[in-house]
């Protein structure tokens, strides 16, 4: 049995007519959606709308933009997104685009070449963001995350020796702007005697560590605040704390200026720490800089900051050249000429010199090795001079070629019958090749119309490259019936047959006392002042030599890949010989006629101690 269920009608609120009949205005504004057009709001002055008929779409540009970078059609660079989707590949010749290309095709042709460590960053590295970063917290923080985010999740290459390669150095760096062990370093917070202890024996600066009833005071103190653009440590409740940590201080120094802190990082700091002395650090230092640097800017950790890291960008590009060539050139000069030079008129620095013994006057000392030598190795009369004490026999009459037993006919006994007994082993030294002025002038008469002049040991800066000229002007005819050796001839030579490098002075106190050997010119005594002609007559000898303004010219031999390795800017450190002629008679000046005119200087180079790059540069 079913019962109908009738239900209720609903209850209706009342309304009245004047409700029905009109609308709140203030409830018809809040009602009202915020973007509701029309009315369009009037633009911003100076500002134009362009209507959506008159837009038009620009892809992405085949070529590459500055930085090798995938821009649009209108030079804007590409932002590539947070999550990476199938369709997220580079669509511009980049040397990233050519790298993933091969790697592919290397892993369908099977070939097992490995790639290094770099190219194989640059695959995946535009993805790559710092997720960690908090935007409204301050930059100590921010650094320091975005240095673990960017440590973290990368294929770190292992094939380094100890105290080498990218980790490494990356480490190292990190230090240096003060974030010790990757750890986040909180202002205001108190360190752990062990972090303290740690820090001391890192430090490579010379910091002042604060006392345990300093950090008592300080340490996890309410009120402590940094001002997130400047830094500096804004606390008014504690007015004791007046000094700041070391890691602090090098933080500081880093937003200070990003881009000079990445310059003394990449050249005096790496001197003084010693990673210059490793080619591979040499190798990976700009480069693990570079990614680093990217990165920051990618992410927009140091939006403040960002002009500054765009502009170290550029010292790193240079750096990638220039520090691997730093090792090149200490290994490939002094070049070819300035050795045979040092074989002419001999070596100039001052400090281990090679000497010749003089056996003639050793062996007459009562109870010298030479001496026993000598009568150990005595032949009989009969033998050649091939087993005498000297060089060339012991001579048996005025003439040097009579050496020997003389068979009478002056060659001593060359002519005869005898033969040595036995021949000497030869030495290992004799198969040193040693570099000659003949090898690269042919027959030349250079040391017999120049000779060395000043010896100057000091530091200087490459100001230009000058290439071989492509028609040198040749040197005026020599009288006739005038056979004596020509300067100017020789000289000509020099600009037909080597490459001149121009250089300056270097700024004083280039080094900030580091590099004391080379901190300040200086003429050493091996110097020679040039030959004056007899009787009192003038010479055409060159100027006096000022070490602290007056540039130089080497001569280098003119090889295309020792050429590539100089860069403008770049400094060396050793000593340098000049080449002047020998002394000579001025000619009678004519009447009317100018003075003679002051004969060209050429150096050559006679030891290397010091290579730097363009960018050096010191703390101060």
């Amino acid at each position: 049995m079913s019962a109908d269920v009738q239900m209720a009608p609903p209850v209706l609120d009342p309304v009245t007519p004047a409700a029905t009949n009109s609308v709140n205005p203030a409830q018809q504004a809040v009602q009202q959606h915020l973007f509701t057009f029309p009315p369009f709001p009037e633009p911003p002055p100076g500002l134009t709308i362009m209507p959506f008929k008159d837009f038009k779409e620009h892809g992405i540009a085949v070529q590459p933009g500055p930085g090798d970078v995938e821009v649009d059609a209108l030079g804007i660079p590409t932002i590539p997104l947070k999550v990476r989707h199938a369709t997220d590949v580079c669509k511009t010749n980049t040397k990233r685009k050519h790298q993933a290309e091969q790697a592919k095709a290397r892993k369908r042709g099977g070939g097992a070449k490995s790639v290094p460590w770099y190219e194989d960053w640059e695959q995946s590295e535009a993805a790559r963001f710092a997720t960690g970063v908090n935007p409204h917290s301050p930059r100590f923080e921010r650094i320091q995350a975005a240095a673990t985010d960017f440590a973290n999740g990368r294929k770190w290459p292992v094939h380094y020796a100890s105290e080498t390669g990218p980790k490494f150095i990356f480490e190292k760096f990190l230090r240096y702007i003060g974030i010790p062990d990757g750890t986040i370093l909180r202002e205001g917070t108190k360190k752990s005697k062990k972090e303290e202890e740690e820090e001391e024996m890192s430090d490579d600066d010379d910091d002042d560590e604060m006392d345990d009833e300093e950090e008592n005071e300080e340490g996890g103190a309410p009120g402590v605040q940094v001002d997130d653009m400047t830094g500096i440590i804004m606390d008014k409740e504690i007015p004791g704390r007046m000094k700041m940590t070391a890691n602090e201080e090098k933080l500081l120094t880093f937003f200070h200026d990003p881009e000079k802190s990445i310059r003394i990082f990449l050249s005096s700091y790496a001197r003084q720490m010693g990673f210059i002395w490793s080619d591979p650090n040499l190798d990976c230092m700009a480069r693990i800089m570079e990614f680093f640097v990217s990165f920051l800017l990618r992410s927009k950790v140091l939006p403040e900051n960002e002009r500054s890291l765009r502009k170290s960008l550029e010292v790193i590009n240079v750096a990638k050249k220039e520090l691997p060539n730093t090792s090149a050139i200490a290994k490939a000069f002094p070049d070819v000429f300035s050795r045979a030079c040092g074989a002419c008129w001999g070596w100039k620095a001052e400090g281990y010199q090679v000497i010749t013994l003089d056996e003639s006057t050793t062996a007459d000392a009562p109870g010298s090795k030479v001496e026993d030598a000598v009568e150990e190795q005595k032949q009989p009369e009969t033998t050649s001079g091939w087993g005498s004490s000297s060089g060339w026999g012991a001579p048996a009459g005025d003439s040097p070629w009579n050496v020997g037993v003389s068979d009478g006919s002056g060659w001593g006994g060359w002519g005869g019958s005898v033969i040595p007994e036995s021949i000497p082993e030869p030495s290992p030294w004799d198969g040193i090749k040693q570099d000659s002025l003949m090898s690269l002038l042919g027959p030349t008469v250079l040391p017999l119309t120049h000779t060395t002049g000043i010896v100057e040991k000091s530091m200087r800066r490459i100001k230009a490259i000058l290439p071989l000229p492509t028609n040198p002007p040749r040197p005026p005819p020599q009288p006739e019936g005038f056979y004596e050796p020509d300067a100017a001839a020789v000289e000509s030579d020099f600009d037909r047959a080597f490459v001149k490098v121009v250089l300056e002075p270097m700024p004083i106190d280039w080094d900030g006392g580091e590099v004391l050997a080379y901190s300040k010119p200086e003429i050493l005594g091996t110097s020679k002042a040039p030959a004056t002609a007899a009787d009192g007559a003038t010479t055409t000898a060159p100027k006096p030599h000022d070490p602290l303004t007056d540039e130089i010219q080497l001569l280098i031999e003119p090889k295309p890949e020792t050429i590539e390795l100089l860069s403008v800017g770049m400094g060396l450190g050793g000593t340098w010989v000049q080449i002047v002629r020998e002394g000579e008679p001025a000619k009678k000046k004519k009447k009317g006629k100018s003075k003679n005119k002051t004969p060209p200087s050429y150096w050559y180079l006679d030891t290397l101690g010091v290579v730097i790059p363009s960018f050096w540069t010191i703390k101060s």
